[in-house]
């Protein structure tokens, strides 16, 4: 009589191992959720990085137009030598600039998308990748100064982010 419960006793029923599987199921499903979401995050976080400094790059692009126009012996800061050359813009507009010397007025972000050259770099030409961003630089001449907006959008996972950088450009004189 003693051997039967002592066989009893030992080992587990089928009814805590199926509790025991569930329990380590449910811990799992959070575990899996928290590292989905941590890769969803590190992606926009990748991303806000790189349009933050495309964004500060289009800047930089017109802001070495202006000081290329100041240094060149009888050119305009705001138009170089003359209307519809690569060192005019600041005609009120949308631009497409990289810095390959590219330039291009265009009507709206969704024409200004960038690829990556094959030296690696963004640029709005022909490229060997193309990339979810687009960047357009709006400037409007406000007579003794410029306003430059550079705006950067991307798409992912259906939703369209934004980052937008604004300045104020004068002459040097």
């Amino acid at each position: 009589m003693n051997k039967n419960k002592l066989k009893r006793q030992f080992g587990f029923s089928i009814l805590e191992v199926i509790i025991a599987i569930l329990i380590i199921s449910i811990g799992m499903i959070g575990v899996l959720s928290l590292i989905t979401q941590n890769i969803q995050a590190q992606d926009i976080s990748k991303n806000d990085l790189i349009t933050s400094q495309l964004a500060q790059e289009g800047m930089e692009l017109v802001r070495n137009i202006r000081d290329t126009n100041w240094l060149t012996a009888g050119n305009d800061w705001k138009i170089g030598a003359g209307a519809s050359t690569n060192s005019d813009i600041v005609q009120d507009g949308d631009y497409a600039i990289d810095y390959s010397g590219f330039i291009v007025d265009i009507d709206s972000i969704n024409n200004a998308g960038l690829n990556i050259d094959a030296a690696g770099f963004y640029t709005h030409g022909a490229g060997v990748a193309a990339t979810p961003f687009s960047r357009l630089i709006t400037v409007v001449d406000n007579g003794d100064y410029l306003e430059v907006e550079c705006k950067v959008q991307w798409k992912e996972r259906g939703r369209t982010h934004d980052y937008t950088v604004k300045t104020l450009l004068y002459n040097w004189y």
